[in-house]
């Protein structure tokens, strides 16, 4: 009988996997004894990541690339297909998030800038690695939003906010044009993480954000690291076009 929760062997593409939950998934999947691709914009911190993987006994390769330019996604897809074969599982953490100004102080490039970085990153690579899936009937992609994109009280900024609610809809979109395939595709809405960027606030802005967490304390990477493993699984076969919110009850829809 298959086994519902191994993906040894598959190929595994995580972008943004040089820091933070993006970090923790890929080293997460090299334990699992995927094949990881760790995709981003830094060679040093990409290579660090690959080398934590072999350490551990894994395999796993580096491409730079900046997720959010087509012809930069299109090579490294290339890449991946002449050196792997296949992409079984496909992981969208590339984005980001700036602090929230009033809706005044919001210019056109910003928001530009913003959609570019957190939702045509995750279309580029999707719509170039999709095909292979469909080649093989199986697939599984994970994209990374927000509780930003669930709820408006978080004190996001206008422009992400909008990002994350577009990546749902985008997943939610997917998942029935990609069900036939034996493709899911799921999104991953995280409330406040430690991640590196999140380190860089000022320690009382964090303990005061942290009041406002039920568990009474922020995510660890290596959590949204075990909720994207599950939905990279053969064995959530039937999930698709989900939300799974991960957030320590700061939302619950």
């Amino acid at each position: 009988m298959e086994s519902l929760t191994s993906i040894k062997g598959q190929v595994a593409v995580v972008t943004g996997g040089t820091a933070g939950m993006g970090e923790a998934t890929a080293l997460r999947f090299g334990a699992e004894g995927a094949k990881v691709v760790v995709i981003g914009r830094t060679k040093e911190k990409g290579d660090a990541v690959v080398k934590k993987i072999s350490e551990a006994g894994g395999e796993a390769m580096f491409i730079m690339a900046e997720c959010a330019d087509e012809s930069e996604v299109k090579h490294a897809t290339r890449t991946i297909i002449d050196n792997l074969g296949r992409v079984d599982i496909l992981v969208n953490t590339a984005g980001g998030f700036i602090d929230a100004p009033p809706l005044e102080e919001v210019s056109n490039a910003d928001m530009r800038h913003n959609f570019d970085w957190n939702v045509t990153a995750k279309f580029l690579i999707t719509r170039e690695l999709v095909p292979v899936m469909k080649s093989n009937n199986y697939g599984r992609i994970v994209n990374i939003s927000s509780v930003a994109g669930r709820t408006a009280r978080n004190g996001s900024s206008i422009e992400y906010s909008t990002n994350e609610a577009a990546i749902l809809g985008m997943t939610r979109r997917l998942a029935v044009e990609l069900a036939p395939f034996g493709i899911t595709i799921n999104a991953i809405a995280p409330g406040l993480v430690l991640t590196p960027r999140v380190r860089r606030h000022p320690p009382e802005i964090l303990a005061e954000r942290e009041k406002s967490i039920p568990v009474g304390r922020m995510g660890k990477p290596e959590e949204l690291a075990h909720a994207i493993w599950y939905l990279c699984t053969p064995g959530a076969a039937f999930t698709t076009g989900a939300v799974l919110d991960v957030n320590g009850g700061n939302w619950t829809g």
